[in-house]
């Protein structure tokens, strides 16, 4: 079962090289036969949230939130793409969020971390994890951390470093489960 799946990237950096792991994802999961958004706040622009989309009466929200909504209410899952910044998610990615909420309900997210170190940004995962729980977008138990991101990614989001076939086994159980929570969430959802 084909899935619609949106990715949100969280960085607005100059020179920012967490892209490349958000097309890689993207990529990688349109292979498996998914639809893929991909939402990036350098093209989105949102303003630091002063109003969420529900605040806006019918048809007078922002054309980007109408947008954003209508990409996020169809998505049967969400993958955050997150760098750490000062161990914390990066402020992009939280106002994204915070803009919506019913949108997210009932729908399982994953989430991946990224750096330019060792430690492929993991400190920010159990934040941003439960703050997704709070969202009512359950994180699954499968994370992807991508060290050294500038080494091992091209800007076309292809890897082109490290143990390939290792990373692939690494994706494969992270695209699977993600699509199973997908599925089964969607099926619950439609029965409901």
């Amino acid at each position: 079962m084909s899935l619609n799946l949106c990715i949100i990237y969280g960085s607005t950096r100059e020179g920012r090289l967490g892209i490349r792991f958000a097309k890689y994802l993207q990529n990688e999961f349109g292979k498996r036969g998914n639809n893929c958004f991909l939402a990036d706040p350098n093209n989105l622009k949102l303003d630091t949230l002063k109003n969420r989309y529900v605040d806006y009466d019918k048809g007078k929200a922002p054309k980007v939130l109408e947008e954003l909504h209508n990409e996020f209410t169809k998505s049967d899952a969400f993958i955050m793409v997150s760098g750490e910044y000062n161990h914390f998610v990066p402020p992009a990615l939280i106002n994204i969020l915070d803009y919506f909420y019913d949108e997210y309900r009932r729908k399982p997210s994953a989430v991946t971390t990224y750096s330019v170190s060792p430690f492929g940004g993991v400190r920010a995962s159990n934040p941003l994890r439960s703050f997704l729980s709070q969202l009512g977008m359950p994180p699954i138990n499968a994370m992807l951390h991508a060290p050294f991101i500038g080494k091992h990614f091209n800007e076309e989001g292809e890897r082109i470093e490290g143990d390939l076939e290792e990373r692939k086994k690494e994706f494969e159980f992270f695209a699977s489960e993600l699509e199973w929570y997908g599925i089964a969430l969607k099926e619950a959802r439609n029965k409901s």
